[in-house]
């Protein structure tokens, strides 16, 4: 189920919130958390309800593993082998489903084979609650976690705000605020504040993200027709996509868990505002840099065996970050791009400081640091290496190319939306070409004005104070949303 869908919006969120804080009034919060479980379960299996099948599966098995693990009823060296079987069985699992028909295509192409290679559907979000579950399984082999229950569990790994495309949440941030007396009934504050995170993610999501994402689409069917210009703007394009995307749905995530008084971690802070890649990946997708830390690139060395080894930790933990999100080699370059950048900016520590000091200097470094995520997201958007640079080719000037003037694009017209388009109307701007110029200008300067100037969830939670005109306008923002619905589009990181 989307978060961006009538059925969502009108059905399911309503009888969540009812269902949940009614049943907690009259005493029942075990109940309570049976119905959470259940609803949780009809998100996750809306689309495909096969899918449910897997992820109770892994559930139990992984329950059922940390039981042996913490009940004394696996001792020294076979509890250590079954903490190894059930991280192996959880990633042997998300490779089958997310790699293994990448691998057997990709073997039948080198060897010239025939083969019958089955379509493998991919589960929705299994490489979060995989990773969560991963994470889980190891901190109970350390003794790190607590005594819980099958139902804390269950909830644990199922709540549906962050089940399918994170944050990669843990277990000691999520189990015991389900326990606690005080979260099971409504609380003005936080409903008031859930709402309006969720509601200016969803704002993010459809009248941004999704009008980029159209010249994106577009683009990349009509790869051969693009011009320079066309082919930087597809690329600014997806850079902003991917970020309202990804962002919207995690502001919509924490305003779901607040209006059930629950706290989700942040997992972004303004991460295009940095301006060097290390201070990116401290904002961006923050919970998986968090988890690829803890459990992989502490346990390499980290940066306590020299300068060398650091480096190449680096590069191993992107490395594993770029496969994490897909098996075309595209992923792997955008991966290791990450780990280039970061060493980079170690490299270049000293001298970086001082430039980031000084407000010319540092804007022209994010200026760069844009440049150089926009070249590198076409990699993550191309998949392979061969369409990530069939694509790139076309910034280069070709005697076949239209003019390089803007309104001479094909995407123009993908930012024409009927709403705006039929205001411009109104002021007498009669030419669709010139509308359509006008309307590109203005969702990229308001792009732009959003990434460097707006507050994030984190701030306006921060800061947050319920006024009368911040209510009218954001009744203005959920009605423009919910007009715009019937263009409902899956989340980018519903892939992964």
């Amino acid at each position: 189920m989307l978060f961006n869908s009538f059925i969502f919006v009108l059905a399911f969120l309503p009888i969540t919130l009812i269902g949940y804080f009614g049943i907690n009034k009259f005493g029942k919060p075990e109940i309570a958390k049976v119905f959470l479980i259940g609803m949780s379960l009809w998100f996750y299996g809306y689309f495909r309800p096969a899918y449910l099948i897997i992820l109770l599966l892994s559930i139990l098995i992984n329950y059922a593993a940390y039981l042996l693990l913490t009940k004394k009823k696996a001792a020294g060296r076979k509890r250590k082998a079954l903490m190894i079987a059930t991280v192996v069985l959880n990633l042997g699992t998300l490779g089958y489903f997310k790699y293994l028909e990448h691998i057997l295509k990709s073997f039948a192409v080198w060897t010239g084979a025939e083969m019958n290679i089955p379509e493998i559907l991919l589960p929705l979000g299994i490489s979060f609650f995989t990773f969560q579950q991963v994470g889980f399984i190891i901190d109970a082999y350390k003794g790190e976690t607590g005594d819980y229950r099958f139902i804390d569990y269950a909830l644990f790994v199922s709540f549906f705000p962050q089940l399918v495309a994170g944050p990669i949440v843990s277990h000691d941030e999520m189990i015991p605020q389900f326990a606690e007396e005080g979260r099971k009934h409504i609380n003005a504050e936080n409903m008031s504040m859930g709402i309006t995170c969720f509601v200016i993610g969803l704002g993010k999501k459809i009248l941004i993200a999704d009008i980029f994402a159209k010249a994106v689409d577009y683009a990349w069917l009509t790869t051969d027709l693009l011009s320079p210009v066309d082919t930087a703007l597809a690329m600014f394009a997806y850079y902003v996509q991917i970020y309202f995307d990804f962002s919207g749905y995690s502001d919509m995530a924490i305003g779901l868990g607040k209006m059930l008084n629950i706290d989700i971690p942040v997992n972004f802070d303004s991460p295009y505002k940095a301006v060097t890649m290390r201070d990116y990946w401290k904002r961006w997708h923050i919970t998986l840099t968090r988890f690829l830390t803890k459990y992989l690139y502490i346990p390499l060395g980290g940066s306590r065996k020299g300068k060398v080894r650091t480096y190449i930790n680096v590069l191993i933990v992107f490395l594993i970050s770029g496969i994490w999100h897909g098996a075309g080699s595209g992923y792997i370059i955008w991966g290791l791009s990450g780990g280039i950048g970061i060493i980079l900016c170690r490299v270049l520590e000293k001298p970086l400081d001082m430039l980031k000091s000084h407000k010319v200097t540092s804007a022209i470094l994010w200026v760069f640091n844009t440049v150089y995520l926009a070249v590198f997201w076409v990699f993550f958007k191309g998949e392979t290496f061969a369409n990530s640079v069939n694509f790139l080719k076309h910034l280069i000037p070709a005697a076949e190319h239209r003019a390089f003037a803007l309104n001479k694009s094909y995407l123009l017209p993908m930012f024409q939306t009927p709403e705006l388009d039929y205001a411009l109307k109104v002021f007498h701007i009669n030419n669709s070409g010139t509308r359509a110029l006008i309307l590109c200008t203005l969702y990229i300067l308001a792009a732009l004005a959003l990434i460097v100037f707006a507050p994030n969830c984190k701030d306006i939670m921060a800061k947050f104070k319920p006024k009368r005109w911040k209510g009218v306008v954001l009744a203005f923002l959920f009605i423009w949303c919910f007009v715009s619905l019937s263009g409902v589009s899956t989340y980018i990181y519903y892939n992964f």
